[in-house]
């Protein structure tokens, strides 16, 4: 990537860095605030609802990123699509909210879908000028959106869950967020909206494959939470959210922010495959190296992480998040190979990827759930993670002309190394509780102790592996080369 696509991956990735402290210091209080079965029952209105979105998304703010020329007539056309479809959402969540809570039992759910509605409704109504910022890699607005946006989530939910403590607290607290996204967006780029259709078939041309492909995709998301709510009771699914959360807020949601740069800084190459294959490659390898060690640590000391960070009245939590995290991981990683499709507009290829997916999915679900039951259905979630590894890897194969094999082969050492280190730590994660006893303080020095215990033991074995392979010109020495510049050049020079 070059200077302006790294300077907007870094801001990008601070403010989701700084976005997931606040939401797993939101998390944190919520846990002792509320129970397992809050979150469950506003998990299955919300998976409902964010099906019932991807039905009527239209996606056209991911065609204005890529379009080589927009202008007013293209934004106005977006907002007014975008105006009918909150109306048509509402609507569509009146009609469904009875059904909804008849289907899972529960008659809660009827006021908890008519309420989430408005945040649908205030979602659609973003700016649609945000595309801009994407495109032209200008991220300082959009960092000050999605901080501002946390921040009043944040606030609302903790006060609202202080005062209540009970489910509302999760659904004011969104509908805050999006309130506040809102009016953050037309403050940050100002832009009068105008109703007209005037762009509706260019746009569409685009878009339509984009749309098919992001409704199959979040279908594909929100499977999981729709099989487990419908087959367990709500504390079950309290801890499959929160579990699903914490894996979101860590990983998917910080490496989505870095993906956001990669597909507009690949658009330049579109014209040169072998310069964009190279790109693609370096990119790859960086998020890998980057990504997976921290998932593989963080999965591998679960046990310690979840104890001290959400205590005993979570504990179920931990299995769950220790594959979780993994998985999401996993298909985290995949979405470089979705940044290529993007870049060179295969917005078909990404249906057709998604289609595959979900059927894998349903597949992988279901044979666990009725071999394994809920532990089961976790395990075939994990292999499903693996599925889309390699059917993103296709799709970015049919893009470049790489084929599956050797975009897996590029990552072998920090696979293996990822591998060999887990065992250790996992075997390492139980703290020695005679010696700290139930001070938190000891708890959290053991287990940032084990943490960088891990960085060490994986630096050194991926290290060593790199040696063992002869030093190839692979992505480990422009990595640490990098790290020189920045951390120890930068120290001397202050010295």
């Amino acid at each position: 990537m070059n200077a302006k696509s790294l300077r907007g991956a870094y801001l990008m990735v601070a403010g989701k860095g700084l976005s997931a402290l606040i939401g797993l210091a939101s998390m944190l209080i919520l846990a002792r605030l509320l129970e397992p079965e809050d979150y469950g029952l506003v998990v299955l209105v919300e998976a409902a609802l964010t099906l019932l979105a991807a039905v009527t998304e239209l996606q056209m703010v991911s065609v204005l990123i890529h379009l080589p020329k927009v202008d007013d007539e293209h934004f106005s056309t977006t907002w007014t699509l975008n105006l009918i479809r909150a109306f048509v959402l509402c609507s569509l969540v009146v009609l469904i909210a009875p059904g909804l809570a008849e289907f899972y039992d529960d008659p809660r759910l009827v006021d908890i879908a008519y309420v989430s509605s408005l945040s649908l409704f205030l979602g659609a109504m973003l700016n649609p000028k945000m595309a801009l910022l994407v495109r032209d890699l200008d991220f300082k607005k959009e960092f000050l959106l999605g901080l501002s946006q946390k921040v009043a989530g944040f606030v609302v939910t903790v006060i609202v869950a202080y005062q209540l403590r009970n489910y509302w607290a999760l659904v004011l607290g969104t509908l805050a967020t999006q309130v506040c996204g809102l009016v953050v967006s037309y403050w940050c780029y100002p832009f009068k909206p105008a109703l007209t259709l005037s762009k509706v078939r260019e746009l569409w041309g685009f878009s339509m494959w984009l749309s098919l492909a992001n409704f199959v995709k979040t279908l594909n998301i929100k499977l999981d939470q729709f099989v487990v709510g419908k087959m367990f009771n709500p504390s079950v699914t309290g801890v499959y959210s929160l579990a699903t959360r914490l894996s979101t807020v860590l990983f998917t949601d910080t490496l989505g922010a870095a993906l956001r740069v990669v597909s507009p800084s690949l658009r330049e190459h579109t014209h040169n495959p072998l310069e964009l294959n190279k790109a693609y490659l370096k990119t790859q390898s960086l998020v890998t190296l980057i990504f997976l060690p921290v998932a593989s640590i963080t999965s591998a000391l679960a046990s310690p992480l979840i104890d001290l960070a959400l205590g005993p009245k979570w504990i179920d939590v931990i299995d769950v998040f220790r594959v979780l995290v993994l998985a999401l991981c996993l298909e985290a990683i995949g979405g470089v190979g979705l940044s290529v499709v993007m870049a060179t507009l295969n917005t078909r290829l990404a249906f057709y990827r998604n289609l595959v997916s979900i059927a894998g999915r349903a597949a992988f679900m279901g044979i666990g759930l009725y071999a394994g039951g809920f532990y089961g259905l976790l395990l075939g979630r994990a292999a499903s993670a693996l599925l889309d590894l390699l059917l993103y890897f296709a799709i970015a194969g049919k893009v470049t002309g790489l084929s599956v094999r050797k975009q897996l082969w590029l990552n072998w050492r920090t696979v293996l190394s990822c591998a060999l280190v887990y065992p250790v730590l996992y075997a390492l994660q139980t703290p020695p509780w005679p010696l700290i006893g139930n001070s938190s303080l000891l708890q959290a020095f053991w287990l940032l102790a084990m943490i960088g215990a891990g960085m060490l033991m994986q630096m050194c074995v991926q290290g060593l592996l790199w040696i063992l392979s002869n030093r190839p010109d692979s992505i480990e020495p422009i990595f640490l080369a990098y790290l020189k510049s920045k951390f120890i050049h930068k120290g001397m020079r202050s010295a």
